[in-house]
């Protein structure tokens, strides 16, 4: 009777041992088991907020430049109102005729796609001074707008037509805050930000440092060289010298003795019975509580 219970024990751990799936899928399945919950929420919740803040970063537009100035609404604004950010100026580009004045003053349609990254807030003045940051970068502003102001010149542009004048001409005010854009450091056009209205003036050329002085090479004075004359030797000529040989003495190794031995096998032998009991528990594991 011991004999058959024994003999079926035994069929049933070789069936269960047959029936145990081997392969990566295997493998991978084990350690998902094996593996804490908690630490599988950390995974996923770490992969949802790296997707998160990657969707909500190239979603954000990149900041706009603003300026203060109180808005221009008359007949004689490029724009009507101004714009007091680049992103309005550039939303507010395509009203009626503000593309066609533009183009007269060298400002393309891809220079206001640009103006977000290219633009710096300054000052326009009624001099004809153009700053930012409080240094001037251009002089002779010239401006326009859509009325005819005494002192004005008439221009036509792709149809529509303008007023050019210097800003003495039409400003009411001593300075107008404007958007600057500056190409290679140097001042290239400007748009005021209470009308639209557009401006070039003269650039500041850019200070050029002087160049780095220029050291000579050292001079060097070569010695005068002096002839000497050799006096005849009164002196026994020198013995031939005895070579002389060298021993070397052998230089001896440390002794490591037998207690460095004794350490390393040591730890080698307990190294060994940890491998052991580890791959006999994974061993036993697999036997009782198949996956």
């Amino acid at each position: 009777m011991k004999q058959k219970t024994l003999v079926k024990k035994l069929s049933k751990t070789t069936k269960r041992s047959k029936a145990q799936p081997t392969g990566l899928h295997h493998h991978a399945k084990r350690l998902f088991h094996m593996t804490p919950k908690f630490v599988h929420g950390m995974m996923a919740g770490a992969f949802i907020g790296v997707v998160i803040v990657l969707s909500l970063r190239n979603a954000v537009p990149a900041s706009a430049l603003s300026i203060i100035s109180p808005r221009d609404c008359d007949t004689n604004a490029v724009i009507n109102c101004g714009a007091l950010s680049t992103t309005e100026l550039q939303q507010r580009y395509s009203y009626a005729g503000v593309a066609a004045i533009y183009n007269s003053f060298g400002i393309s349609a891809q220079d206001i796609a640009n103006v977000g990254t290219t633009a710096a807030a300054g000052q326009v003045y009624k001099d004809g001074t153009v700053t930012v940051g409080g240094v001037t970068v251009a002089t002779n502003a010239i401006t326009a707008g859509r009325n005819n102001i005494a002192g004005s010149t008439k221009v036509v542009s792709g149809g529509v037509t303008l007023y050019k004048r210097p800003p003495s001409v039409s400003f009411r005010v001593n300075s107008i805050a404007a958007f600057v854009v500056m190409q290679n450091g140097q001042f290239k056009f400007a748009i005021l930000g209470a009308c639209g209205n557009p401006v070039n003036a003269t650039a500041v050329p850019k200070a050029t440092p002087p160049p780095p002085p220029v050291t000579p090479p050292p001079v060097v004075e070569t010695p005068p060289v002096t002839e000497v004359v050799a006096t005849p030797s009164t002196q026994t000529p020198p013995s031939t010298p005895t070579a002389i040989v060298a021993v070397s003495t052998p230089t001896s190794l440390p002794q490591t003795g037998p207690g460095a031995v004794m350490i390393v096998a040591l730890l080698s032998v307990i190294g060994g019975y940890l491998f052991h009991i580890t791959h006999r528990h994974i061993r036993r594991r697999r036997g009782t509580h198949p996956i």
